[in-house]
């Protein structure tokens, strides 16, 4: 079997899009253990300058990937893609093109990454499936004076991931304050909508699925991130500090543990199954939720083809399931599309 790693190049110093090469290389190391032939292909940056504005062309990155499938002539597509030059609208769009190829591939179609990615839309279908989400709205610059929202709440860019553009100033407690941040945060992301939602300042849990032979989809150990010793005006947030700053006193702090108590783990999980079959996902995606202290759970995010670098929170969960780095490379390859 041969097959095509794809993955856009990484933005040095940034290392939410740095972990992509740790990918890769367990990725590699798997398919080498079992003798499967690989080649890895790298989407380059592809801003361009048109009349005195920077834009994007991918147009001659994606060509030349055409060219080098034609000389590989690969089985299977492993799609590391996330978008390109940090931008993550794009996530979905290469991942269209590349179905355009009709060759199997890895992880979710197109249209469930769409429907992920763009956080605001997760959201109405999840409000229509009866999914529990916090309850908020969308900010796409303009006035802000007449905005209705449950205090506290959190404000995050709405099509960003890997906890990308939250810190502890997302939470706010004053409607003034939210005033004030919102335009100044809108500008931040370059125009992208943000989201306003109910901060639910308890528990978060995170749900990592596998897809194995004939269908069948496997919730893996659910985890529970604990706020070690967190001060008590202290936000109880993954950040982004939490997820990449190593030495950072969040990234320190927020480890995870599948020693999960007082709480159904069944319903967890059960919910978590509810989001892989409404976002018909597919491979392996992660759920991320919030419980407050009446027990009631939020879905805050649903990951389509999450990180699955050595160590992040999916393969935790799959070597707390029993499952080897090969043992998940071979069913995500297996469950290819």
């Amino acid at each position: 079997m041969k097959i095509a790693i794809i993955h856009e190049e990484a933005t040095e110093g940034c290392p939410d899009t740095e972990d992509v090469i740790d990918e890769v290389n367990l990725i590699t190391d798997a398919l080498d253990t079992l003798n499967y032939d690989h080649r890895v292909f790298t989407i380059g940056d592809c801003r361009c300058v048109r009349n005195g504005r920077e834009t994007f062309d991918l147009t001659a990155e994606l060509s030349l990937l055409l060219e080098g499938f034609k000389v590989y002539c690969p089985d299977v597509i492993f799609n590391m893609v996330e978008g390109n030059n940090n931008t993550p609208r794009f996530l979905p769009a290469i991942t269209g093109f590349l179905e355009l190829t009709g060759l199997p591939m890895t992880g979710s179609r197109y249209e469930s990454l769409l429907t992920t990615t763009d956080k605001a839309l997760a959201r109405s279908i999840m409000a229509a499936n009866d999914i529990q989400t916090p309850a908020g709205l969308l900010y796409a610059g303009g006035g802000c004076d007449d905005l209705t929202v449950d205090l506290p709440c959190i404000v995050k860019p709405s099509i960003e991931d890997g906890s990308v553009g939250i810190d502890d100033e997302c939470v706010v407690y004053d409607a003034a304050e939210l005033r004030r941040l919102l335009p100044v945060k809108y500008r931040r992301h370059n125009g992208q909508p943000l989201l306003i939602e109910r901060y639910i300042a308890g528990r978060e849990f995170n749900v990592s699925l596998i897809e194995r032979e004939g269908g069948m989809v496997e919730v893996l150990p659910v985890a529970e991130i604990w706020f070690k010793d967190w001060p008590v005006d202290k936000p109880r947030i993954v950040s982004y500090k939490a997820k990449w700053e190593e030495g950072s006193f969040e990234y320190n702090n927020t480890p995870r543990s599948f020693d999960v108590v007082d709480v159904t783990v069944e319903r967890v999980k059960a919910l978590a199954l509810r989001c892989w079959e409404v976002f018909a996902l597919r491979g392996y995606a992660r759920v991320d939720m919030r419980m407050d202290d009446a027990g009631g759970l939020f879905v805050i995010e649903v990951n389509a083809n999450p990180c699955i670098a050595r160590c992040s929170g999916f393969m935790a969960a799959a070597r707390e399931g029993g499952y080897s780095e090969v043992d998940v490379m071979r069913m995500i390859v297996a469950a290819a599309w």
